[in-house]
């Protein structure tokens, strides 16, 4: 391309030198007064010599350009903001500056999420490690202990409903991290249909009346508005039974568990009130992040990810979750209202 360019370029220069040196040999044959031949001939040396000049003027001036555009090139390898371009001049280059310095700032973006990403994948890799370990060295533990010919009827009954317990802990442990990792992958497509608010609520209740009734608490349902909405009931079922779960678990014997729905203007609201334990207020922030348990939980049983996944699930559907915790815990679920009638 280089070389197609300077032979042109130097077809074009014979050209022009051809036609000053015709124009001046017709000067020459037309114009018998000698002083008018050498003012012209000087002329023209004058405008060869000016045409050279500017060529090269004008050579150093793409090379000066071209380094500068290498640099601001190397800007982007290096994923630096430096200016390599006069910001003062509103040129076609300080526009170029602009534009290449904002494909800086997104790479920026772009690997700083890269490398998150890394990260997360690292952590996730950790804590899935973490949580497999303790049911896996259980049954392993356990299953050996089975192999002993002189264990009693009883020992062999409790050392197999330990084996069926880690079982179930590893079977729901590898669901939730199935469905998390759906849900972050964005695997699963939510299936939005318009629902009554309430029978969903209802139905996460019963799924969890059986453990509330073994501990003999009372769950009440209120529906201030009734509430009928766009969203996938199973996913909505799903987060509000993890957090009636919860509730259920750090709630103490013969405790309460109120669930109200509420409509207003712009959201719609879920609240699920406990009067169990509570949650200290520094660990609030912490909640919602995976495989999180609180320091007073002791050995309740659990692996920190149903909120989680709620979150995620509400996230998904374009709302967010509250929690205040005084004496119990409010999980406040907002939704949007995004059909009309709701009340």
């Amino acid at each position: 391309m280089k070389y197609s360019f300077d032979k042109k370029n130097s077809i074009l220069k014979i050209i022009y030198i051809l036609i000053i040196l015709m124009m001046n040999i017709s000067v020459y044959f037309i114009v018998k007064d000698i002083s008018v031949i050498i003012i012209v001939l000087l002329c023209s040396m004058v405008i060869i010599m000016l045409f050279f000049i500017r060529e090269k003027l004008y050579k150093n001036y793409l090379e000066d350009i071209f380094v500068q555009l290498s640099d601001m090139l190397t800007t982007i390898i290096n994923m630096k903001d430096e200016k390599v371009f006069s910001t003062i001049e509103d040129d076609l280059f300080s526009k170029l500056q602009h534009q290449t310095i904002k494909l800086t700032g997104i790479l920026k973006n772009q690997k700083k999420q890269i490398e998150d990403e890394k990260n997360d994948i690292k952590v996730l890799i950790s804590d899935i490690a973490h949580q497999l370990k303790i049911p896996l060295t259980n049954l392993k533990m356990y299953g050996e202990f089975l192999q002993e010919e002189d264990l009693t009827e009883e020992e062999r009954k409790e050392f197999t409903n330990v084996i069926l317990l880690s079982l179930d802990r590893l079977s729901f442990l590898i669901e939730s991290m199935i469905k998390m990792s759906r849900l972050e992958g964005g695997v699963i497509q939510l299936n939005k249909h318009i629902n009554y608010l309430s029978d969903t609520v209802l139905t996460a209740i019963g799924q969890i009346q059986k453990k509330a009734n073994q501990k003999n608490i009372s769950i009440e349902f209120q529906e201030i508005d009734k509430v009928k909405i766009t969203y996938d009931k199973n996913w909505i079922c799903e987060g509000v039974f993890n957090i009636l779960e919860n509730a259920v678990k750090y709630t103490d014997i013969n405790g309460k568990i109120k669930v109200t729905i509420q409509s207003y203007e712009i959201f719609v609201r879920i609240d699920i009130e406990d009067n169990g334990i509570g949650i200290k207020e520094e660990e609030l922030p912490k909640i919602f992040a995976r495989f999180y348990r609180g320091k007073d939980v002791g050995d309740i049983e659990g692996i920190g990810i149903g909120l989680y996944l709620t979150r995620e699930i509400v996230s998904k559907h374009g709302g967010y979750i509250k929690v205040k915790s005084k004496e119990g815990t409010i999980f406040s679920i907002f939704l949007p209202n995004n059909s009309l009638g709701s009340k």
